[in-house]
């Protein structure tokens, strides 16, 4: 062996060494021993998460799986010293090759990574969603919670693809001004691309995800559907982004556009040329306000409805609570919102009871943190394990108890001493910029939902340990299962009201 082969092999020997005493002397967040190379691949739970990570107990847990770092802190302490105050190393967004590169979601600007592209894209939704400018979409949000009865009062049985239709046509109303029926192509492609990103989240990680190098794997290669699904699915995310926005443009210079998000931004636009440099900004913040909008509110409905129907007394209150303001004369309005606090507890009681994201939206560090002495390594992927906190008794006494009244007062006013969800929406940085929207668009389908009608399950529930959670999904986002319900006029005039909805709209 050559004299510089020899060094060339102490010299490699030497910085294993070196990197594997750093290793052991890193202090890490606890977690379990891995195995050589895979680290904690078999210890990462698959199967609802959020439940085994309380079993453990522990604040804060670390897992190390093929070279990557992943924390999930399960206390609302932690939450807030890392995603919170170290919220300037912790924003970032960890990258997924299948669902960003390859099905071209890459183009939500959600999923960038924390820049100043982010946050330019952050400040404008945020200027048009933020509290103090949620009023101007409740004529909206209205109208399509009173064409949801319509739609409910004629085919019940078909309640989830109403509800899904109700919402995203809202929201392609608010976004384009576009009046869209349930049969138009638009509906189709948009509802087509969320699918998409459903069906990625569902399928959890995939191998291209561990082996950045398989997306060069052609699609017609053995074994690479992935491929097939990733290019079939770019199409109506590709779709989603461009075709409803470049057909707004379209009716600008016709003169037959309406007021509406997109036009908001185009008129802060001086000149063409400014415009063509702002166009995929501008596709960007419009198909992410459909994307990221419909699903939460879709689901969270569904949740309320699960509810509805395993916890009549709470509904029977709520019942009670409109009856009182609205003396089964009229529809509900945002303005009956102070009138009305319990259909407020209500509501946060569903986003308390089951988060829809239970571990929230993955965060990465740019840089290495330190936390209660235990080191973060840059590029750790962190968890804040949203369901742990929202069923913690020192904040929600009896947290498994299904009970909107733990927000209100012996007076009935909503409490201003007790906790409220909004850990549902996200940490730090991230939380989630259109959640005012979110929650006028849920309190109006709430109030309108029950101010007309009983909801009724068809089958008894089991609401109490493992069987509870296993009528959820165990996949990232946790949904009811596929469940029957039936919407039953509560009160004689109550379809007349309905009617009266149809003949405001």
């Amino acid at each position: 062996m050559s004299l510089s082969a020899i060094y060339l092999l102490a010299g490699s020997v030497a910085a294993l060494l070196l990197a594997s005493l750093f290793k052991r002397r890193t202090r890490y967040p606890p977690g379990p021993p891995g195995l050589p190379l895979i680290g904690n691949l078999f210890d990462v739970p698959i199967h609802y998460p959020w439940v085994k990570y309380k079993k453990l107990g522990l604040q804060y847990i670390h897992f190390q799986v093929l070279g990557m770092h992943i924390v999930v802190l399960s206390s609302l302490k932690a939450i807030s010293d890392v995603m919170e105050k170290q919220s300037n190393v912790t924003s970032d967004r960890p990258g997924s090759v299948m669902m960003n590169e390859l099905a071209g979601w890459s183009r939500s600007w959600v999923n960038f990574e924390y820049s100043e592209r982010w946050r330019a894209h952050r400040r404008l939704f945020h200027q048009h969603y933020r509290a103090a400018a949620a009023s101007q979409y409740h004529t909206k949000q209205t109208t399509y919670a009173r064409r949801l009865l319509q739609l409910l009062v004629n085919t019940p049985e078909e309640f989830p693809e109403h509800i899904r239709y109700s919402v995203g046509a809202m929201v392609i109303d608010i976004v384009y001004a576009f009046d869209v029926k349930p049969e138009d192509p638009l509906m189709s492609l948009v509802e087509n691309a969320v699918q998409s990103a459903e069906e990625i989240v569902a399928a959890g990680v995939y191998l291209v995800d561990v082996l950045p190098i398989l997306r060069y794997v052609p699609a017609w290669f053995p074994g690479a559907l992935f491929k097939r699904n990733a290019a079939r699915w770019k199409v109506f995310v590709d779709g989603l982004f461009d075709i409803p926005y470049k057909r707004y443009k379209e009716l600008m210079q016709t003169g037959e556009a309406k007021p509406c998000f997109t036009s908001a931004l185009l008129s802060g636009v001086e000149d063409s040329e400014k415009l063509a440099s702002m166009d995929e900004m501008f596709a960007s913040l419009t198909g992410t306000a459909y994307a990221a909008g419909t699903d939460t509110i879709v689901s969270t409905l569904n949740m309320f409805l699960w509810a509805m129907i395993t916890f009549p007394e709470a509904q029977t209150a709520a019942h009670a609570a409109l009856d009182r303001v609205l003396n089964r004369k009229r529809l509900p309005d945002i303005e009956d919102r102070d009138a009305i606090p319990y259909l407020t507890a209500l509501l946060y009681e569903v986003m308390r009871w089951r988060p829809l994201v239970p571990l929230g939206f993955p965060h990465r560090t740019t840089a290495e943190s330190y936390y209660n002495g235990f080191v973060i390594p840059a590029k750790t992927i962190v968890f804040g394990n949203t369901w742990v906190i929202l069923q913690d008794e020192s904040l929600c006494p009896e947290p498994h108890r299904f009970a909107p009244e733990r927000f209100l007062g012996p007076d009935g006013a909503l409490r201003t001493d007790v906790h409220v969800p909004v850990e549902f929406f996200g940490y730090g940085r991230r939380i989630c910029p259109g959640r005012h929207f979110a929650t006028d668009t849920l309190w109006l389908a709430l109030a309108h939902i029950l101010a007309v009608f009983a909801v009724e399950g068809a089958e008894p529930r089991a609401i109490n340990g493992e069987a509870l959670e296993e009528q959820f999904t165990s996949c990232f986002i946790s949904v009811p299962k596929p469940f029957k319900c039936r919407f039953t006029p509560r009160f004689p005039e109550a379809a007349a009201l309905i009617r009266s909805g149809a003949l405001a709209d």
